[in-house]
């Protein structure tokens, strides 16, 4: 699957992902971000997909930690989403994700 958010419309590409988000148990997932392989974690994947099944959305912090870190009964540091927020930025390369201050994130298309 590539999904490449300079070729493709972002309603597929978010469809795409979406898609993806009912194998969550892989340990990595590649992907094509420009033209690049891209490979994210599976946490990382888990978030990204939580996030852009919510495009123009808030999603808050303590959902993403439910969602993704309490299935495992696990607590989770605050500062720990913020690593892997950073991690995901970092990969797409662009500023999709938008932080809410005091609220959480979304995704703007």
């Amino acid at each position: 699957m590539k999904i490449s958010f300079s070729r493709q419309t972002k309603e597929r590409a978010f469809k795409q992902l979406y898609e993806d988000y009912y194998a969550p148990f892989c340990l990595y997932a590649k992907r094509f971000v420009d033209d690049k392989e891209v490979i994210f974690t599976s946490l990382e994947y888990r978030i990204l997909l939580l996030l852009f099944t919510n495009v123009n959305k808030i999603v808050t912090r303590e959902m993403i930690l439910d969602k993704i870190w309490d299935m495992a009964g696990n607590f989770v540091n605050d500062n720990t989403l913020t690593v892997y927020i950073k991690r995901i930025r970092t990969k797409l390369n662009n500023d999709l994700i938008k932080t809410v201050k005091g609220l959480g994130y979304r995704v703007e298309c």
